[in-house]
């Protein structure tokens, strides 16, 4: 009997379903790669939990079945809470931006909440608990993934947490603490999942270092994947111009509007640096009022677009000098193997220097904007050597690879259940 396994990444829709709307991320990429490759091993069977607005289109993608989640408010309610901002004067609370539809909207949603059972992230729920499976593998320390972990010990199964951001290992994470992050995870909830995990997976040595320190959690290690014969075939797809706002060359940046880790108001600083290179800003409006603010204060060589499918960027990175990257934290960029494996360079502010430097695919920049925005014109005015992290992205993260270690993962975990 195959192993079945039920994957948990829910805004992951939209990675799944080029069609489908929303915006998804690194996590969401990651999670779709290993249950795809996954559900290619015959000792498995694959399916996958997702959250949407809207019906799903397909049962089954690629081998995996598809559990939705509906919310038929989700989209409305998350615009409405990126919305509302604290102040320290009265009212306290301003609704900024604001729509029409919120009049219909705001009310409605009130008493929605008014009516319907309150249910903490501790809580089993009964979606997640009725799915066929034998084990659960969900995605970040955060609410829904404690949701993910409580369900599946009600009913006697375990569950895996694979880390995303460096941000998962906050050292604020302890019981009783009021600290709650930029993603209103409360600090509480945190610590909770990271301890009631069945195991956990880390992307990073780092990781692994940092959680055992603080959490006193053993981890194994699994890397980012990457599927290269698929990516090289997408990269030939010929794409919409306005993808890539009719640029032909351009210096790329992807990544959330969001101020604390993504940081797309340093590439605006990186921009107005550097006035004779063409930016183009692949940013999703995780926040309505900072994607906004982004989108007046940008200089006249920043293109900005809001969501490109994912087929669609292997051809966007064929077009691109260069990366760049100015998070604060991650856990391992997704888009760092998709520059490797495009031999485009990567100008890196912040995160994954020795990843940098085993690969020879880039630069770090050590924090400092002025060094990256003379790295960033350096590559647009070909004044460096090539990269060559493609070999080394071969080598360490290729999807059948890192795909294995992973099912080695789950089938040990089983074993110790059993035992």
């Amino acid at each position: 009997m195959p192993i079945k396994v039920c994957f948990v990444a829910l805004n992951a829709y939209p990675a799944i379903d080029p069609e489908a709307e929303g915006a998804f991320g690194g996590v969401e990429t990651r999670s779709w790669a290993f249950a795809r490759a996954l559900a290619q091993n015959p000792e498995f069977e694959v399916s996958f939990l997702v959250r949407h607005w809207n019906p799903l289109k397909k049962a089954s993608y690629e081998g995996v079945q598809i559990h939705l989640l509906r919310d038929r408010f989700f989209e409305v309610r998350d615009s409405l809470l990126s919305r509302f901002k604290t102040g320290p004067q009265f009212p306290w609370v301003r609704l900024k931006q604001p729509q029409i539809s919120d009049a219909l909207y705001l009310p409605l949603l009130a008493g929605l909440k008014t009516i319907r059972k309150r249910r903490g992230p501790r809580d089993a729920l009964p979606i997640v608990s009725k799915i066929d499976a034998d084990l659960f593998l969900t995605f970040g320390v955060q609410s829904f993934s404690a949701t993910v972990i409580a369900s599946a010990q009600a009913t006697g199964r375990p569950a895996v947490l694979f880390l995303g951001s460096d941000g998962d290992l906050d050292e604020n994470y302890l019981p009783g603490n009021k600290f709650v992050s930029v993603y209103k995870d409360s600090a509480d909830v945190c610590y909770w999942t990271i301890q009631n995990a069945t195991q956990i997976l880390c992307q990073t040595e780092s990781q692994q270092t940092r959680l055992k320190k603080l959490f006193q959690r053993e981890s194994r290690q699994i890397q980012n994947p990457i599927d290269l014969d698929r990516w090289d075939g997408l990269a030939k797809k010929k794409i919409e111009p306005a993808l890539h706002a009719n640029l032909d060359r351009y210096a790329l940046w992807i990544g959330r509007a969001e101020f604390v880790h993504k940081r797309p108001q340093v590439l605006l600083e990186v921009a107005a640096q550097s006035p004779g290179v063409k930016f183009l800003m692949i940013m999703n409006h995780f926040d309505e009022v900072f994607a906004a603010e982004i989108k007046r204060k940008a200089p006249a060589n920043v293109s900005i677009v809001e969501k490109v499918p994912f087929p669609s960027m292997a051809a966007i990175f064929s077009r691109a000098a260069v990366l760049v990257n100015t998070s604060s934290l991650e856990g391992f960029p997704n888009t760092y193997l998709q520059a490797a494996a495009s031999n485009v360079p990567i100008a890196s502010l912040s995160v994954e220097q020795d990843f940098l430097a085993a690969s020879n695919s880039g630069h770090f920049a050590n924090g400092n904007v002025d060094e990256l925005s003379g790295y960033v014109r350096d590559v647009w005015e070909k004044r460096i050597s090539p990269v060559t992290g493609r070999e080394y992205v071969e080598q360490h993260h290729d999807i059948h690879q890192q795909a294995e270690l992973l099912a080695e993962s789950l089938k040990d975990v089983l074993k110790s259940k059993s035992s």
